[in-house]
């Protein structure tokens, strides 16, 4: 397979899909593992009950994060940006977390309020995603906005 058809394949799709699934994979493994370490340094402070990640906690979180990669390319991609779209997204992903959480007991041992907060730092995750998907699509219409005006400027009988 050339270099060309490999570029324009199905596999090349299907492989940048699932590579900017991986990345929301990423940010929110992230943001899963700095909320429940800062939720148990929380309790540590407070009633004593501190909280260290297990290796099968991170695997069972980095499975929710995937899912909500995946989520976020099905339902979410950049060139479909809608609010209801991302509200469906943004309440799907709270609601993959939540349930990761009941059916593994992540917070089991803890007040029903630090669930409630790591959803919250969760969604405030989501949302910033979100902020960042519109930020770029907006400097994308103002940048090809103005490589039509020169375009137009630079051949004027082309137009309409």
């Amino acid at each position: 397979m050339n270099g060309e058809r490999l570029k324009n394949s199905g596999f090349a799709r299907m492989y940048l899909w699932t590579t900017k699934a991986k990345y929301t994979m990423g940010i929110f493994f992230i943001v899963h593992v700095l909320g429940y370490l800062l939720l148990g340094l929380l309790g540590l402070l407070g009633d004593g009950a501190a909280v260290t990640l297990d290796f099968f906690t991170a695997v069972q979180m980095m499975f929710a994060c995937y899912l909500i990669g995946v989520l976020q390319q099905w339902i979410l991609p950049a060139e479909k940006l809608s609010r209801a779209r991302c509200v469906l997204w943004g309440v799907s992903g709270v609601a993959a977390t939540l349930v990761f959480n009941l059916v593994f007991g992540w917070f089991r041992s803890f007040p029903t309020w630090y669930l409630i907060l790591f959803l919250l730092f969760v969604a405030l995750g989501m949302v910033a995603i979100i902020l960042g998907y519109y930020l770029q699509l907006h400097r994308e219409t103002k940048h090809l906005n103005r490589r039509l005006e020169q375009y137009q400027k630079r051949n004027p009988g082309k137009q309409g």
